[in-house]
């Protein structure tokens, strides 16, 4: 989101009608008429240009524009702008980068526009506390720019200890989540079998739901056939030597079936992290 503090009504008209090119081409030629003296005029009207063209960044192609932005837009518009996303940004970034110049002085205003408004962005966002946001925005942004200055690399540091505390974080809760379901699977989910195939669970349900579910067949159940039932159920091999022959029974192993499927997903994308070396970027 662009803030734009201007009180020109003609800034306002060229932006409220039009194509952006036509708006562009307004606020150029009204910025020519304005007066040297009069610097509170031409800020808004360097705002204005900033943003029409960031509702369509590819206009920067047009020498006119990128002229225009190089050469008259100063450091400090470009700290007025405030960006909803790291991706739009980018997008106008990118187009900057891809504006060429004979020029070798309007090019290199152009690179150190494109270094500002990544460095600004970044402020915004570590302002903010927005740290994925800047880390989204480091990981578009050309390694160039972030080599050649230093408070980029700063907050490329940053954004890269915030990434690793993130990782941290989610695999303490996935060792969590592998603790809670060897706990599951070794004693909560045998129990669970054993009394549903052997009738005492469904008749509690039958019961507190006032239902007849009208199961038949129940079979005994031992702990140790319940446990064995369990890790192959989890482990997504299912022999088919023990089997449920209750409603409820089915719904217990299918219910398991899944978070089987999801702690093996898990186990090998941890196994797979453990194995694979580790580079510094």
């Amino acid at each position: 989101m662009i803030h734009l503090h201007s009180k020109s009504n003609a800034s306002a008209n060229a932006a409220e009608s039009g194509t952006t090119e036509e708006k562009l081409d307004q606020i150029i030629q009204q910025y020519q008429e304005i007066e040297e003296t009069d610097t509170e005029k031409a800020g808004q009207q360097r705002l204005a240009f900033l943003h029409a063209l960031r509702q369509e960044p590819e206009l920067l192609q047009q020498a006119d524009y990128s002229h225009f932005l190089a050469s008259e837009v100063d450091p400090e518009d470009l700290a007025e702008l405030e960006w909803e996303s790291p991706y739009q940004m980018m997008l106008f970034s990118e187009s900057l980068y891809q504006s060429r110049f004979d020029d070798q002085e309007i090019a290199e205003r152009i690179d150190h526009h494109a270094c500002l408004l990544l460095r600004y962005a970044l402020y915004q966002y570590e302002k903010e506390g927005e740290l994925e946001k800047m880390f989204k925005l480091l990981r578009l942004a050309p390694s160039s720019l972030l080599q050649q200055d230093r408070e980029l690399s700063r907050m490329q540091a940053r954004a890269n200890a915030y990434e690793i505390r993130r990782v941290r974080h989610n695999r303490r809760f996935l060792y969590g989540y592998l603790i809670v379901q060897v706990v599951l699977v070794l004693f909560v989910f045998p129990y669970l079998f054993i009394n549903a195939e052997n009738g005492r669970l469904q008749n509690q349900v039958e019961q507190l739901a006032d239902v007849e579910l009208g199961d038949e067949g129940y079979q005994l159940i031992t702990f140790s056939e319940g446990v064995y039932w369990s890790i192959i159920t989890a482990g997504s091999i299912g022999y088919g030597d023990v089997t449920p022959t209750t409603t409820t029974g089915r719904v217990i192993a299918g219910t398991l079936g899944i978070m089987g499927v999801i702690t093996v997903g898990i186990l090998a994308g941890l196994v797979l992290d453990w194995i694979t070396p580790r580079r510094i970027t």
